[in-house]
């Protein structure tokens, strides 16, 4: 196991420095409650309640704007037509870094001087260093988009899904249980070193579930053309191309595919879950999949909050981050207005008494720490298979797909 830890910790840096960019049946997600005495935004009184909000934002590593943009949303729709917390308004403080350890430390000091009771992590790759300063504060950190090993494995983190990491073993996990594919190509961003023991923990695992043919390319996250290594990708027609890289290059990608009139299925991870990816397919969508930790929002449907989420976030930002940042600002909010004083402490003890609790456009969180035995911070592991079909993202299974248990076969 120890092995295992060692290469999970290894896939789950790389998969985060990827994405920087160089189960149940039920169709629904969790609620995030009824306002409670029916406030509204304009007969909230007393103090603020502050939750912190941090991201990267104009950075040469990434710019993810957008979740900051949903955690406001989230938050206003909070305000208007939830109560609030207990009838008092809930505040965001927000933070951006540029993806450095001394930034993220930087916003790390500077919320917890505006005394929140958690801090919403959106998309920061600098949580080794800003973890130590939350949990002296004994401040939450709560994320719907968790990214390296600082925050999967701190006492004080709680991630309301599990990322990259999840989405990957729950792909895996549809495609050797229910397609039961025995070829699969990978294409991934070019990380020498960083990814070794992650891909061959990759090629295990697939290799102990039956896929004779596991073929791995390598290619540069700004390489000049996609064509030369989709080639490689699809040579011999195999059952499954999976791609690892960030939603930029996902989009050009598809183009290269579609150029190529390759016909093998492709699977995304949830990163390249966002309506510019297809739709730069031209039209060829028919066979792009992708793994989501969240529910699609689609054109119309689902409960409150995802009509919420959809009027609120333009679509642009309809991103499985962004959509993190929505839910787990409204899942804290959930917890807190069951309490009679909302306070970082109690929070703390309330999520981690967590058992199947509702979960804003994903699948109910446990935060027992059992969850990932490896990453105690992980409260939810499984994830959503989605395809592009009349303008919009929809489901392909009606059903979770949930591969944690396949952490065993790494080694």
């Amino acid at each position: 196991m120890r092995q295992a830890s060692r290469v999970l910790l290894a896939f789950s840096v790389a998969l985060s420095v990827a994405m920087a960019g160089a189960g149940c049946t039920s169709q629904r997600g969790g609620s995030s409650g009824d306002a409670a005495g029916g406030a509204t935004a304009s007969r909230l009184t007393g103090p603020p309640v502050t939750l912190g909000f941090v991201t990267v934002e104009n950075s040469t590593l990434g710019s993810y704007p957008e979740t900051r943009r949903a955690a406001q949303a989230a938050v206003d729709h909070a305000n208007a037509a939830l109560g609030g917390v207990g009838g008092r308004p809930l505040r965001l403080a927000t933070c951006a870094t540029d993806g450095s350890p001394e930034s993220s430390q930087n916003c790390a000091n500077r919320l917890v001087a505006e005394k929140p009771i958690a801090v919403v992590g959106g998309i920061d790759f600098g949580t080794q260093a800003a973890m130590p300063v939350y949990e002296a504060a004994h401040i939450p950190y709560v994320t719907g988009s968790p990214q390296l090993s600082g925050e999967l494995n701190s006492k004080n983190a709680f991630t309301l899904s599990g990322g990259t990491v999840a989405e990957l073993l729950g792909l895996t996990d549809y495609l050797t249980g229910t397609r039961h594919i025995r070829s699969a190509h990978a294409l991934y961003v070019d990380l020498p070193g960083l990814l070794t023991a992650a891909i061959k923990g990759s090629q295990n695992i697939l290799r102990k579930k039956g896929v004779t043919d596991v073929r791995l390319i390598a290619e540069k996250a700004d390489a000049a053309d996609f064509a030369p290594a989709l080639t490689q990708a699809a040579a011999g027609n195999p059952d499954a191309i999976i791609v690892v890289f960030q939603a930029a290059a996902c989009a050009r990608i598809v183009q290269a595919a579609a150029a190529l009139n390759i016909h093998s299925d492709i699977y995304f991870v949830g990163a390249c879950a966002t309506p510019a990816v297809p739709r730069a397919a031209g039209g060829r969508t028919d066979n792009l999949y992708f793994a989501s930790s969240y529910l699609p929002v689609g054109t119309s449907g689902g409960d409150a909050d995802t009509a919420a989420f959809r009027k609120a976030v333009r679509e642009a930002d309809r991103t499985s981050a962004s959509q993190g940042a929505f839910s787990t600002v409204l899942d804290i909010r959930a917890l807190l207005a069951k309490a009679p004083q909302p306070s970082s402490d109690g929070l703390l003890t309330a999520l981690r008494a967590t058992h199947d609790q509702p979960n804003v456009m994903a699948h109910p969180y446990t935060c027992d720490g059992k969850q990932i035995e490896i990453f105690p911070a992980v409260c939810n592991t499984a994830v959503r298979l989605l395809r592009w079909k009349d303008n919009s993202f929809s489901d392909v299974t009606g059903t979770w797909q949930d591969g944690r248990q396949l952490i065993t076969l790494i080694n």
